[in-house]
């Protein structure tokens, strides 16, 4: 299973714990920079893009970032290796943001960042004709990982990036061709990919330094959290397509140990999706609990989380035959980052941003013949966003 996201946000927490007391070192506003780029088991696992770009940070506070990065990728220009969701040359766009802790030497963030990439040269319709036609094909995209600093000077910073960048292909037109009935048109399902992320760069910092923030008078833990929050899952359903769920729930969060806590959610997906297969359909329940570790600095607290969970659909095919629609859960990994904004001292905005890896179990099925076959496991990434108010004591 692709855990990547969870080992990268414990590193992160980890980090967090051991530099909380370091003396924070003032910052610009603005930050330039160029990097290069390695996206390994790109496009769907068929290739490793590599490229070079420029990234421009607006730094809000010492802990708290605007960061966007533009993307050239050099690899993988050919048409011929063309693919009705991508081919020819990748670009990535990416904006969100970075929190986490700045020491004198070094600093550490938790990062999250929706974008684009694209593709110059992806198959059209055309092509089922003989021709080679392509267009250029477009994905949202979500970066999560870490991004770690070291200044070797108070201009320098030398950078490095490591996480998961998550590829929304959608439902494309494959091809089409003349019938007695007209046009036919085979479209190409949708997937989520998943491919690591690479990234060294060195930046300049622009501008007049702005002087150390003092702590606010609220950052402090308090012992327990609720909440309710919006949540927005992309995922694969069936062989059918990629949608967007959206939902609604709460959470609820214990602070039981200094920089460690219970994380719980629970969100409920009203949308009701009529088709089915043997592991999924329906609507959705979803359940998380585990642990999230990190820390809180001035009116910013950064976590990064590990639970897993169970997500339950509604209707399932169970028996072919009789045609007997029964629910059915599978197991739920949610791993990524939270950051918190503390408004008050008794309230707070969460914006949670992860990869919720569904393992759909295997199951035992009556087929239209009567026989019982075994479908077997399969593990799928998923994007999920949540924002959400709540209330701390």
């Amino acid at each position: 299973m692709k855990l990547r996201a969870s080992a990268l946000s414990f590193t992160l927490a980890c980090i967090l714990v051991l530099g909380y007391t370091a003396v924070a070192q003032p910052v610009t506003r603005s930050e330039v920079g160029i990097n290069t780029a390695i996206l390994p088991s790109n496009r769907l696992g068929s290739f490793t893009d590599v490229g070079i770009g420029l990234r421009y940070t607006y730094n809000i506070s010492s802990n708290l970032g605007i960061d966007s990065e533009v993307d050239s990728y050099l690899t993988n220009t050919n048409p011929v290796q063309a693919n009705i969701q991508f081919g020819g040359r990748a670009s990535l766009v990416l904006l969100g943001l970075k929190a986490g802790i700045r020491a004198q030497r070094y600093g550490v963030f938790f990062r999250a960042a929706p974008g684009a990439m694209s593709f110059s040269d992806a198959l059209t319709s055309a092509s089922i004709f003989g021709s080679h036609a392509t267009t250029r094909r477009t994905h949202a995209v979500l970066g999560l990982g870490i991004a770690s600093e070291f200044y070797p000077s108070s201009l320098i910073v030398l950078r490095l990036d490591a996480g998961t960048l998550l590829v929304r292909y959608g439902s494309t037109p494959e091809f089409s061709f003349p019938t007695f009935a007209g046009i036919a048109t085979v479209s190409s399902k949708g997937s989520i990919g998943a491919p690591s992320y690479l990234s060294v760069g060195a930046a300049f910092r622009l501008g007049s330094f702005r002087p150390t923030e003092g702590a606010a008078p609220f950052p402090e833990s308090q012992r327990f959290q609720i909440g309710g929050q919006y949540s927005l899952l992309t995922l694969e359903r069936s062989a059918q397509t990629v949608r967007d769920e959206s939902a609604v729930g709460g959470w609820f969060t214990w602070n039981f140990y200094p920089h460690l806590d219970f994380d719980s959610s629970i969100t409920f997906f009203p949308r009701q999706v009529r088709f089915v297969d043997f592991q999924q359909g329906g609507r959705i329940f979803q359940a998380l609990a585990g642990v999230r570790s990190g820390i809180r600095r001035g009116r910013i607290g950064v976590f990064g989380k590990f639970r897993p969970g169970l997500q339950l659909y509604t209707l399932t095919v169970q028996n072919q035959q009789t045609q007997k629609l029964t629910p059915f859960g599978n197991l739920a990994f949610d791993a990524g980052g939270i950051i918190e904004v503390y408004t008050s001292r008794h309230t707070l905005l969460r914006f949670d941003a992860g990869n919720t890896i569904i393992h759909y179990r295997a199951r035992s099925t009556v087929g239209f013949d009567g026989i019982t076959t075994k479908v077997p496991a399969f593990t799928r990434s998923t994007i999920q966003l949540t924002s959400g108010f709540g209330f701390r004591w």
